[in-house]
């Protein structure tokens, strides 16, 4: 190793150790709720194929354990996660430490408190009923306030970086932490705190879910993505400059969307038309990013060989063409009249939030744990089963996700069919949602013993990850080089 490369490991270094704490801290406490909120998940899933099941309790019926699950899979899990991988990769990209580190902790606290009386409010029968806004109106100030601290350093960490390059990776992690405070605050302050009337409230729920789920989880699986293909494979991301468009042009349009959740209800026909027609003009901008992935990916990946990694990027990467087929097939009036109100419009966004987000955060928490801790892995067979079990739960809940969203779809619609005669036809469907979930179970149960084996060593047989050089600078062609003073003003 020569001098350069023993200087750069050492700056690396250096900024692994003002990580350590916060970013173990919040990647510990996302696991924990990830597992809890897979219990929930479960245990409401057993309830749709056996209404009988945990029914003598009110606290454990479907109506509270399954908002408490999504809950607890995004805010706990996703939110935690995408805080530890946004101090490290922001920190990495910027060549610089995190500064006051000791706030991220509080935040943390904080964040995981109001989470918790949140979801104990849901359970009591505190529930708002709005999607993804479920927990009541006392905890909504103190997760809001909790954000801001931890998105504050993330913002700070690229203030002060010490490179000259700005990184596609780093517009994501910026837009995700700009984005999320202005679409909670705005859906806290209309419907929670002043409410608005009537049918407006689903204008706004649907554009928080929309939003919170593309510009916010997607943009953080993007970032990830735009990161580890060119660090693992080694060379430039194709056609690198056209990716500020598709940054620019993805959020914009994302941002107008949400109204496609209310293809054919009781709100204004504008409403859902402007949805529609934002989602099909995002087409140019899936184009330029699947330009920018799959012409990265294309030619010689044998750096890639064997990357753990690199197997769950594929994994989002899929996950992020499925979502966007899925939202451009669920803009069509004729299609959304025969499957919007069954599961496919929920698998969906399970699609988003696990197959593009949380693939991704897997693919980063396999990367820098081991630079984190100084050590590798313990057990490659608990990372064969977390690969698997969650290759093998996503085919399932793919499948009878759309094919069983589209056969309930054809039942709704059939006048000669009951709800009851429904519900007994979907309970296989249900009963494959059930055992997709207990595939992933498993694989999250083997990922957290090895994440605990890493960071709570039981002996010293550890090893010191190998060094990895920086990313390259990305804009190697003429063609980027062309472009580079017109794609700035993007």
């Amino acid at each position: 190793m020569n001098a350069t490369a023993t200087n750069l490991r050492a700056e690396q270094q250096k900024i692994d150790r003002s990580l350590f704490g916060p970013t173990l801290l919040l990647l510990g406490s996302a696991l924990a709720w990830l597992i809890l909120g897979d219990i929930a998940q479960l245990f409401s899933s057993i309830q749709l194929h056996t209404p009988s099941f945990l029914a003598g309790w009110e606290w454990t019926t479907h109506g509270r354990l399954a908002p408490v699950g999504r809950d607890a899979f995004v805010y706990g899990w996703g939110m935690n996660v995408a805080c530890a991988f946004s101090f490290w990769l922001m920190a990495r990209l910027s060549a610089t430490t995190l500064r006051h580190g000791g706030w991220p902790y509080v935040a943390t606290f904080f964040w995981n408190f109001g989470l918790t009386l949140g979801l104990i409010g849901i359970l009591n029968g505190a529930s708002t009923s709005f999607g993804l806004f479920e927990m009541p109106r006392f905890v909504v100030l103190l997760l809001f306030s909790s954000y801001l601290l931890l998105a504050v350093w993330c913002v700070t960490t690229f203030s002060v970086r010490n490179t000259e390059n700005v990184f596609a990776s780093q517009w994501y992690l910026l837009g995700a932490a700009f984005w999320f405070p202005w679409l909670f605050l705005a859906a806290a302050l209309m419907l929670v705190e002043q409410p608005v009337q009537g049918t407006v409230q689903a204008v706004v729920n649907s554009w928080y879910l929309n939003g919170i789920y593309s510009l916010f989880f997607v943009q953080l699986a993007l970032a990830a993505i735009y990161y580890f293909l060119p660090k693992i494979l080694g060379k430039a991301i194709y056609y690198y400059h056209m990716a500020p468009i598709g940054f620019w042009w993805f959020a914009i349009c994302s941002a107008f969307s949400g109204g496609t959740r209310l293809l054919g209800g009781p709100v204004p026909v504008w409403v859902s038309t402007l949805g529609t027609a934002a989602n099909f003009t995002i087409i140019p901008a899936i184009i330029i990013i699947s330009v920018n992935i799959f012409g990265t990916l294309a030619g010689d990946r044998s750096k890639a060989k064997g990357s753990t990694t690199m197997k769950f990027i594929y994994l989002s990467v899929a996950g992020f063409l499925g979502v966007a087929i899925l939202n451009f097939l669920l803009s069509l009036r004729d299609f959304a009249s025969i499957v919007q109100f069954t599961i496919l419009p929920e698998f969906r966004d399970w699609l988003t939030m696990y197959g593009c987000f949380s693939t991704a955060m897997f693919a980063a928490a396999y990367f820098f744990l081991p630079r984190l801790t100084g050590l590798s892995w313990r057990s490659v067979t608990l990372i064969k089963i977390h690969y698997y079990a969650v290759i093998a739960g996503f085919i399932l809940m793919a499948f009878s996700g759309f094919y069983g969203g589209w056969i309930q779809g054809g039942l709704l619609n059939a006048p000669s069919q009951s709800f009851t005669e429904i519900s007994q036809q979907m309970s296989p469907w249900f009963l494959i949602q059930t055992i997709a979930r207990v595939a992933l179970i498993v694989g999250h149960i083997a990922f957290f013993i090895n994440f605990s084996w890493l960071v709570c060593p039981v002996n010293s047989r550890g090893t010191t990850a190998a060094a990895v050089e920086n990313p390259s600078i990305l804009e190697t062609s003429a063609g980027d080089r062309a472009w580079k003073a017109v794609c700035s003003f993007f």
